[in-house]
């Protein structure tokens, strides 16, 4: 197995330790090569929250792409909520479709099936620009997570799926071993060519922000997921993916090379430990994710036009005419991105 090298730069400017990473890590010619950039677009957040990939590190990663003669893509796919029901919407919230400007593409409209019997998901979907693109640049929030712990480059790769599909698959998967599991399992469908991890201004389980002014590149997830999680300060196999991608050798922490200094973020705060908690917090969230399950795609025959879209659109074929089937619907919302007349919404409906 080769080393994993973890490039760690801090006091630079955003656009120097982009161009150093990929100088280092990167591909000798980007030129004519179609490079598809997911941030972390977790939920509508604005870039002080520090939730999602700062927009400024974003930006400068699209135009160092752009002025290397690459074809960039530029997208991810959130859960609707919140009072913004389309990627686009989020986007905008988020800084996304000023940062990425014309590369901005809504991802959710078109999936691909994946089949992998052996898995513990054995059948899922995942947006087409992802497996389609020549390289695949990953760009993770380092935050804390409190089922995965952290949420960082592995953890990221869940915005591949589909929005609405997201809580499906957590609650077909409540315990933190088994999502652990999953979450490899769909980063390793396409894992990413280059992560560059945005721990510029970072916010811990307690709420406050820090800021370490750093980013940290890599092209092992699981590697660099490992380095994060010591910058925070924790054993790094507290985190499910990365104690999972070890043990099934998808990286050697042995052979963890780091670029750089790395510090630990004195005082970071991460999700309280105590006994039984792991068991407390499955619990809790598998009533929430089948509450979530509760909100189904809705078509109001007032607004529909019978364009069919939806229906072209739905990975399990579950519209038929201009009704849905529910059991046969899996909550991704692709039917709400597609629709031209916006006459789907998200509404609860008792089962």
């Amino acid at each position: 197995m080769n080393s994993h090298r973890v490039v760690v730069r801090k006091g630079k400017s955003i656009r120097a330790s982009v161009a150093e990473i990929f100088g280092i890590l990167g591909p000798a010619d980007l030129r004519g090569k179609n490079v598809f950039v997911k941030p972390n677009m977790l939920r509508p957040a604005r870039p002080e929250e520090h939730v999602v990939t700062n927009p400024r590190l974003l930006a400068e990663t699209v135009e160092y792409l752009i002025t290397d003669g690459a074809e960039v893509m530029v997208g991810d796919n959130p859960v609707p909520g919140r009072g913004y029901n389309y990627e686009n919407e989020i986007a905008e919230y988020c800084g996304y479709l000023e940062a990425a400007g014309k590369e901005w593409r809504n991802i959710g409209r078109y999936s691909a099936k994946i089949k992998k019997p052996k898995n513990l998901l054995k059948e899922y979907y995942v947006s087409r620009e992802v497996i389609d693109c020549d390289i695949l640049v990953s760009l993770p929030k380092f935050r804390c997570h409190d089922l995965m712990t952290m949420s960082l480059s592995v953890k990221n790769h869940f915005g591949i799926v589909p929005g609405g599909y997201k809580p499906y698959i957590h609650a077909l998967f409540p315990k933190i071993r088994d999502f652990g599991e999953v979450l490899v399992e769909i980063y390793e469908t396409r894992p990413s060519d280059i992560i560059i991890v945005d721990c510029l201004d970072v916010v811990d389980a307690h709420g406050q922000v820090h800021h370490p002014g750093i980013v940290i590149g890599g092209d092992n997830g699981y590697a660099v997921d490992y380095v994060c999680a010591l910058m925070a300060g924790i054993d790094p196999f507290r985190v499910p993916t990365t104690k999972v991608g070890r043990d099934r050798g998808l990286f050697d922490p042995q052979r963890v090379e780091i670029d750089g200094e790395l510090p630990t973020i004195r005082g970071f705060s991460m999700p309280f430990v105590f006994p039984f908690r792991n068991r407390i917090v499955e619990f809790v969230a598998q009533i929430l994710y089948r509450i979530w399950l509760a909100r189904v795609p809705v078509i109001d025959h007032a607004l529909c036009t019978r364009c069919l879209s939806c229906k072209n659109v739905c990975p399990p074929r579950a519209i038929k005419g201009h009704y849905i089937d529910y059991d046969k619907c899996i909550e991704c919302y692709c039917c709400l991105e597609v629709c031209p007349k916006k006459a789907i919404t998200i509404r609860f409906r008792l089962f």
